[in-house]
């Protein structure tokens, strides 16, 4: 695969994995009780109440995360860029490879621009392939505690950076 042939040229410490995750404030349950051959039935939010996401890069050498900013709303390519230039490569040595999915906002000209400026290069992820980048297990990690502490805390976003306070700290 040509992907892990690249991979396997470039030094760990500067190699940094980057995605978004988003939650609500009210994430699905994802299992219930019922009898054998009885289906499973409870109360399901049918909307959104309040969205919140967050973008990071993940060194998996270090197995630290690097630039976390957290947003109201959906990723898109307006705040993708800016965090990318504002925050992500500034912290990132020259000749750092950034490994990304294939979402549409990972993809425009300007992206590119500041890649180059920073000096910085840009790996995509076969398509179809998240098990491929590390940060997924971080998000995935995350959304675990956050379906179990949300409840506990007052507001959405005291709950989100507890639980991010606490994935960093681990």
């Amino acid at each position: 695969m040509e992907y892990i042939e690249k991979l396997k040229e470039i030094a760990q410490n500067l190699l940094f994995y980057i995605d978004e995750m988003g939650c609500d404030n009210k994430l699905s349950i994802l299992r219930g009780w019922s009898l054998i051959g009885e289906p499973s039935y409870g109360e399901v939010l049918a909307y959104q109440t309040q969205r919140r996401s967050i973008v990071a890069g993940y060194n998996y050498a270090d197995k630290k995360i690097i630039a976390p900013l957290e947003y109201s709303g959906y990723t898109n390519t307006e705040i993708f860029n800016q965090w990318f230039e504002e925050h992500l490569c500034p912290s990132l040595k020259p000749k750092t490879t950034i490994v990304m999915d294939n979402a549409s906002f990972h993809k425009s000209s300007k992206l590119i621009e500041i890649a180059n400026k920073f000096d910085v290069q840009i790996l995509y992820l076969p398509p179809y392939s998240p098990d491929l980048n590390p940060i997924e297990k971080v998000w995935a990690n995350f959304k675990k505690i956050f379906r179990k502490v949300n409840n506990s805390f007052e507001k959405f976003c005291d709950a989100i950076s507890y639980v991010f306070n606490k994935i960093l700290s681990d």
